[in-house]
């Protein structure tokens, strides 16, 4: 698995595998996380750290994960806007 960031943008980061296959996970505080809800995975922030968070299934396809990176973008965006 060749993993690679297509997109880093605050704390979500646009993944790919290098096999069309691609995720959204958050990175903070030097470490990673799935988005999986309840069953939230934690890891070291490295490709293998990537990797194990986002497990077999959270891998999904192209315009689908670029579709939730956005989404969590403007979440994130519209959060800090009322905290601050």
């Amino acid at each position: 698995m060749r993993l690679s960031i297509l997109r880093d943008d605050g704390q979500y980061r646009l993944i790919s595998d290098g096999e069309g296959r691609y995720a959204v996970i958050e990175a903070r505080a030097g470490q990673v996380y799935s988005l999986h809800g309840r069953q939230r995975r934690e890891a070291a922030d490295s490709a293998e750290g990537m990797a194990a968070v986002v497990g077999t299934d959270g891998w999904r396809a192209k315009a689908t994960a670029e579709r939730r990176f956005r989404e969590m973008r403007r979440r994130e965006d519209r959060y800090s806007r009322l905290v601050w």
